[in-house]
């Protein structure tokens, strides 16, 4: 028994030893391993500790803290955000930018001339839309007097186009009716796509709504369809996006070659992607408008 025991002793020795040594080997493979991943498929974040996926990226964003976003090749968002200010008069301003609204049928009749004297400088005005349901495409019925009011009251003009599109070929058609109904008229801002998620509602329910679910990847393509189209004909083309929009739904590096309008109802803009129009608000009063409207700030000197 008590020789049994020695040899036990002894065995016991070395396998501890072999079992050490194996345990070191296995974490030295371990930590290896961790390192080639990581830099294969991630960084790692120094200071959070969080592994960021091949073609991702961590910012810092001002409202929503450590966000991981796509690492689009497209130039960042650098406005400084002390440089933005709020007039008394109801306006956003920064150095050098132009003063703007958005506006469609909804908001009525329009005294441009008061606009104007109350410092707006430019109007994006709606041209037409897609419909949600049945997928026509529609004037907007206070489009060509607007354009003319405008004008007449010395506004810089550019148009949007609400698309609904679901296919390249549908985003191509939304182009050639635009271009048809602008008819060769001189604009002196963008002409932008705008397409927007289909909310579904008690008068919209989900099974009607054409475009509800339609995949970013597919509105990425339709927006690069009518921007291309839009080009051709000598026009500068735009794509209208929302934070959401911009880190979860369209390929931005697809739509480098275009202007970017933003928009975050926020004191400052967050996203970290640059862009050229800003849409601050939709809860604008303005001299000459009877009812609320969209605010803008452009930095672009179109």
């Amino acid at each position: 028994m008590q020789g049994m025991q020695g040899m036990d002793k002894g065995l016991i020795k070395r396998l501890s030893v072999i079992c050490g040594a194996v345990a070191l080997v296995v974490v030295l493979i371990t930590l290896l391993i961790v390192f080639f991943t990581r830099d294969s498929s991630g960084e790692e974040s120094a200071s959070s500790g969080m592994v960021i996926p091949e073609g991702m990226r961590l910012v810092e964003d001002i409202y929503n803290g450590e966000m991981i976003v796509p690492d689009f090749r497209i130039p960042d968002n650098t406005y400084d955000h002390q440089k933005f200010t709020d007039g008394e008069d109801g306006f956003r301003r920064y150095p050098g930018a132009s003063v703007g609204i958005d506006v469609s049928e909804f908001q009525g009749e329009i005294d441009w001339y008061a606009v104007k004297a109350a410092g707006v400088d430019f109007a994006i005005i709606r041209l037409g839309y897609r419909g949600m349901t049945q997928g026509l495409l529609q004037d907007d019925s206070r489009f060509q007097e607007n354009m003319l009011g405008a004008s007449n009251a010395g506004l810089k003009r550019g148009v949007y186009f609400f698309s609904q599109a679901v296919s390249e070929e549908e985003a191509k058609a939304e182009a050639e009716y635009v271009l048809e109904k602008l008819d060769g008229a001189e604009l002196d801002y963008p002409v932008v796509f705008d397409w927007e998620d289909p909310v579904p509602s008690e008068t919209l329910p989900a099974d009607t709504l054409r475009a509800l679910d339609c995949p970013g990847a597919t509105v990425t393509k339709c927006a690069a369809a009518f921007c291309q189209r839009i080009q051709k004909e000598g026009y500068t083309p735009c794509v209208y996006f929302n934070k959401n929009q911009a880190y979860h739904f369209y390929n931005l590096e697809e739509l480098k070659d275009y202007d970017f309008w933003y928009a975050e109802y926020n004191a400052l803009p967050s996203v970290c992607y640059g862009f050229q129009t800003w849409q601050y608000s939709d809860q604008g009063t303005v001299p000459g408008i009877g009812v609320t409207v969209d605010l803008d700030l452009c930095f672009e000197p179109y």
